[in-house]
């Protein structure tokens, strides 16, 4: 083999090598949060946006979280909800946080217990415009001090590391299931963990 063809083989097995070398250590953690059932009690409950199909179709990921949202909301009605997600992407129109908000007072949840963040596009911009949010509220009303946030099993991981370095040094939290094959979530999760090294 000629030295051209021997010096691309070693780069693609070093690239090889140090994606399955990154992969093992960083996956074993968001399997590990992935596999709990988060269930905290919260005085305030950030609710991470999702993908948007088209328009202003919740993906299945996203419709996931707000039914997991809607039955939380009941079962804990001093809890008051932040729907989180800007209006970003080519097709779409209506913001995650007006798609999420719409659905849980379909669902029955006052709408006086929502305190919409329409301007994220990331998970790290969700808890830095919510946050503030919280604070207002907290300021104005004298409410709660217990923060969490709910999202999906697969991203609970990345979500929480972002949390505490947004300023909840020990967040509470409450798991939506992730609908359809887990294992490509897990995969997604490895290529934007970059986002917690930008914000490091």
């Amino acid at each position: 083999m000629k030295n051209g063809g021997k010096a691309v083989l070693g780069i693609l097995a070093g690239t090889a090598g140090y994606f399955a070398l990154t992969a093992g250590a960083y996956l074993p953690f968001v399997a590990r949060e992935a596999r709990k059932d988060y269930d905290d009690d919260c005085d305030y409950l950030l609710i991470l946006g999702g993908d948007i199909l088209g328009a202003d179709t919740p993906s299945p990921q996203l419709l996931a979280r707000m039914e997991r949202a809607a039955a939380y909301l009941r079962a804990h009605p001093q809890t008051v909800a932040v729907p989180c997600g800007g209006n970003f992407r080519p097709a779409q129109r209506v913001s995650e946080a007006e798609i999420i908000a719409r659905f849980l007072i379909a669902q029955g949840i006052d709408p006086a217990r929502l305190l919409p963040e329409d301007r994220s596009t990331t998970t790290y911009e969700n808890f830095e415009y919510a946050l503030p949010l919280i604070a207002q509220y907290r300021a104005e009303t004298g409410g709660g001090e217990r923060v969490g946030f709910l999202t999906s099993s697969y991203h609970m991981h990345r979500a929480g590391v972002i949390a505490r370095r947004r300023g909840l040094p020990q967040p509470l939290r409450v798991t939506a299931p992730t609908p359809g094959a887990a294992w490509k979530r897990f995969v997604r999760e490895y290529f934007v963990a970059y986002e917690l090294l930008y914000h490091w």
